[in-house]
């Protein structure tokens, strides 16, 4: 090896050491403590309101030199107090680990890509997001996610709810534009009920279990418009179709609606036990709302159109003469 040779091999060779021992103690030293604080602190100032959720997260490390890892993350929904004075148990959701990291690779061609993932609920989620001048593409797989591990999701609604979540969504928008997104969304929600017979509707009815068998969402989204092609589910207590057309706005909350949707509450469900056949048995409590009568066909489905923005849905009734293929009704002219 000649002289000049030996002398470019060290120079690379201390330069090649020099930012190797720049971004270990950078990894070592960094405050992820303080990191932690920020975040908790600035989650919380966000939150307003009569139920507003408080975030806990036991610790914040490095994940794979470029990203952070985040461990023991809590959401915390302390209810109203109770009227007649008994403690009042928060609800808590929790993320057993939560991660992030930016590929360092991709940077040096231009593009930003993040992988996350976390485990909770008993099952995982993983995806990444990539980032370019022209587009953005979002990539999601969920697999076995109880929402019966998620009470902040049941305070919601009113009512407990559990299944296990599993899908995919593959989404990409040109120039991070929703309005002109394309790309598919197949999701399962296996085991799917609601209510447990103890918690109430408006703390005022305590209805049984309710059975909807295994939900299936499958949808296309082109050019900005989501072709719902199923939304059906057909379990013990419940039947379920919807389908229709959401299409996309760059402010996701103002993406309005059209969809058609129709359900039945089976016999098995309305003579489970005197409540739910005073309910949803023939002359039941359900059917007295005019609303409900107008939605409600010969074959006993009850029939809606849903239009209106995501953020205000507005249902309309559109009950009448059964359909005649199976299926959902064509809306009223």
């Amino acid at each position: 090896m000649t002289p000049r040779r030996r002398k470019i091999l060290l120079a690379i060779g201390y330069g090649a050491f020099y930012w190797l021992m720049l971004v270990v103690f950078f990894f070592l030293t960094f405050p992820y403590e303080r990191l932690k604080e920020r975040l908790v602190h600035d989650f919380n100032a966000r939150q307003t309101g009569p139920d507003p959720l408080r975030l806990e997260v036991d610790s914040i490390s490095s994940y794979w030199l470029s990203g952070v890892e985040a461990d023991g993350m809590r959401l915390i929904s302390t209810p109203p107090p109770d009227p007649t004075g008994k403690p009042v148990k928060p609800k808590v959701t929790t993320v057993e680990q939560a991660h992030a990291r930016i590929s360092l690779f991709s940077l040096l061609l231009g593009r930003r890509v993040v992988s996350f993932g976390a485990k909770a609920f008993g099952g995982s989620l993983d995806g990444s997001v990539t980032d370019s001048d022209a587009e953005r593409m979002l990539d999601v797989e969920l697999e076995s996610l109880d929402l019966g591990q998620t009470p902040v999701l049941a305070g919601l609604i009113g009512l407990p709810v559990s299944g296990k979540l599993s899908g995919t969504a593959n989404l990409v928008t040109p120039e991070a534009r929703l309005s002109k997104a394309e790309g598919k969304v197949s999701l399962k929600l296996a085991g799917l009920s609601v209510g447990d017979g103890k918690a109430k509707i408006r703390d005022i009815i305590a209805l049984p279990k309710l059975d909807a068998g295994e939900l299936t969402l499958e949808a296309e989204v082109k050019s900005g418009q989501v072709n719902v092609t199923e939304l059906a589910a057909n379990g013990p207590d419940l039947q379920l179709n919807a389908q229709g057309t959401i299409r996309l706005r760059d402010q996701a909350e103002q993406s309005i609606l059209s969809l058609s949707a129709e359900f039945k509450f089976t016999d098995h469900y309305t003579n489970k036990d005197d409540m739910t056949r005073a309910l949803f048995g023939p002359s039941g409590a359900f059917d007295l709302d005019a609303k409900n009568r107008r939605a409600k066909r010969p074959d006993g489905f009850y029939s809606w159109r849903v239009n209106g923005s995501l953020s205000n849905p507005v249902f309309f009734p559109s009950g009448g003469a059964v359909p005649k293929k199976p299926g959902l009704p064509h809306a009223p002219k």
